[in-house]
């Protein structure tokens, strides 16, 4: 038997046997089971057990039971609706409708995508989950100044979003003149406004035009058009 580098052959066995002092005892390996190796051989060669609801699934559904929620969802018959609250500022707050309709503070926030507790001033109303609030109706089921009011302000909004007014006494009263139709006072105005760019006024006295009358992003936006 010869020894090439640093490797030794393998010996015969009748070499094995007749000389005692060329020992191979190759460590036995220790097998520990492990309970989780079983579990996941199992899962991974055994198929899912038959159960009968999986036929169930398959089955054409009753249209007329189901509802179409938002995005296109089905919903039950069972799930309810969220509640809409009309806020008034100087009472509501999250904490407060939290106690009112005991609601988790962060749910409402959630559900409204309420980064922060002041941009509730920049909402008129605010949406109360249905998971969490039981009672389905409303605390403030309508606008607290009343709908007609309402109607009024977005009227103002509307008609100084289209004629780019940041004025709101100039809004109230091209719409007061009108009897609050937005399309008759817009056109009023539009109206007067080419009036006077078609006639200027001469003069020493300096009167404030009606681009004066914009705020500064508007004045900004006529300037480049």
């Amino acid at each position: 038997m010869t020894w090439v580098g640093r490797f030794r052959p393998q010996a015969p066995e009748q070499v094995r046997n007749a000389s005692p002092w060329l020992t191979f005892n190759r460590p036995t390996p220790t097998t520990i089971p492990n309970p989780r190796v079983r579990k996941y051989n199992y899962a991974l060669t055994t198929p899912p057990p038959y159960s009968p609801t999986a036929q169930e699934s398959f089955k054409p559904k009753d249209p007329e039971k189901q509802v179409s929620g938002p995005g296109g969802l089905e919903k039950d018959d069972g799930a309810e609706d969220d509640v809409l609250h009309f806020l008034n500022h100087d009472v509501d707050s999250v904490t407060s409708l939290s106690f009112r309709y005991g609601v988790p503070a962060a749910a409402l926030r959630r559900a409204n995508n309420l980064t922060s507790d002041h941009l509730l001033w920049g909402r008129r109303t605010i949406c109360i989950p249905s998971k969490y609030y039981k009672g389905g109706l409303s605390l403030s089921p309508r606008p607290v100044d009343g709908e007609e009011e309402e109607t009024r302000k977005n009227k103002i909004r509307r008609f100084m979003t289209a004629c780019k007014v940041s004025d709101y006494d100039v809004a109230v009263l091209y719409l007061e003149q009108s009897h609050y139709d937005l399309g008759v006072s817009v056109e009023a105005y539009r109206g007067d406004e080419a009036w006077e760019r078609e006639h200027p006024r001469h003069g020493s006295a300096k009167t404030p035009s009606r681009q004066s009358n914009r705020g500064p992003f508007w004045r900004g936006f006529s300037t480049r058009s």
